[in-house]
């Protein structure tokens, strides 16, 4: 029904939008809260958060996602400005070209990806948890390789909702939802 796939993709962002948020932001007792559920951030990592085992988060993403990852890291600064935890967001490639340590134990990577198989994130999550840290995925694609390299993932729409454009849409704007959701969970931890 549109004559191209980004018309498609820019007239599908809001649902794209609404359905990242559902069931994850809720009202109780006339205030919103972010439920985010252990498949997103499990136990053990909410666990590190809280003791301070985890000093450092970075959000990692290419092109599109890299940008929407700095809002969730300007969120996250912001929520966390009280606490020693330390934030930033970067591309994925400048992470696993200048910016790895040998011990990474101490970090949580927030991986960025509209299909969960941009080669550079993908490789930069595999450099990262080979070095120790933790990485929750933000991704629209359900069973992806970042979805199996991940210990927890937060699903843009529903998981299943393909971006066909090559200008990143629905996909970027429910990857701000996705992440400011997790910013404020990860928050909740500290």
């Amino acid at each position: 029904d549109y004559p191209h796939y980004l018309l498609k993709e820019i007239s599908d962002a809001p649902g794209s939008f609404r359905k990242t948020l559902r069931g994850k932001l809720v009202e109780r007792d006339g205030d919103l809260h972010v439920v985010l559920g252990d498949e997103t951030l499990p136990a053990d990592i909410r666990a590190s958060l809280a003791d301070g085992t985890l000093q450092r988060v970075l959000v990692i993403g290419q092109r599109p996602a890299a940008v929407a990852g700095q809002s969730l890291a300007l969120a996250l600064t912001d929520l966390v400005a009280d606490t020693g935890l330390r934030v930033e967001a970067l591309p994925a490639t400048e992470l696993s070209g200048f910016r790895l340590r040998a011990d990474m134990s101490d970090t949580l990577i927030v991986a960025i990806s509209q299909s969960g198989t941009t080669t550079d994130t993908n490789r930069t999550v595999d450099l990262v948890r080979g070095r120790g840290a933790r990485v929750v995925a933000i991704v629209n694609r359900r069973n992806s390789d970042l979805c199996d390299k991940s210990d927890g993932v937060l699903y843009t729409s529903d998981g299943r909702d393909v971006e066909m454009s090559v200008a990143s849409t629905k996909a970027f704007y429910s990857q701000i939802a996705a992440g400011l959701l997790l910013a404020v969970e990860i928050a909740g931890e500290v």
